[in-house]
């Protein structure tokens, strides 16, 4: 993506990054997580989720960069469906872990 939000230096826990791609893959399916993570130049995740610990190392640009990604797959009223259903699964998902 052209206009990605550059790196900030601030950081969620790798748990919140790994449970937000699960949560996202689950609603989005492989194959549509995959595309917005190519789309938002995060690759590095396609195959490898963040590591399941509480190290600060998933940056908030990478958040701000999905959510952007997936207004720009879906459009403003289908981007908010799906980070309403994504935000429910991680939230279910925060729950049980």
């Amino acid at each position: 993506m052209k206009d990605s939000v550059p790196l900030s230096g601030y950081y969620y826990p790798n748990k919140m990054g790994r449970i937000l791609l699960m949560s996202l893959e689950e609603v989005m399916g492989r194959n549509g997580l995959n595309a917005l993570l190519n789309l938002v130049d995060l690759r590095q995740l396609i195959n490898e989720l963040p590591p399941d610990n509480l190290e600060k190392e998933f940056d908030f640009a990478h958040i701000s960069n999905i959510n952007r990604g997936l207004e720009e797959i879906y459009g403003p009223r289908g981007a908010r469906g799906l980070a309403l259903r994504g935000g429910r699964a991680i939230f279910s998902r925060g729950l049980r872990q």
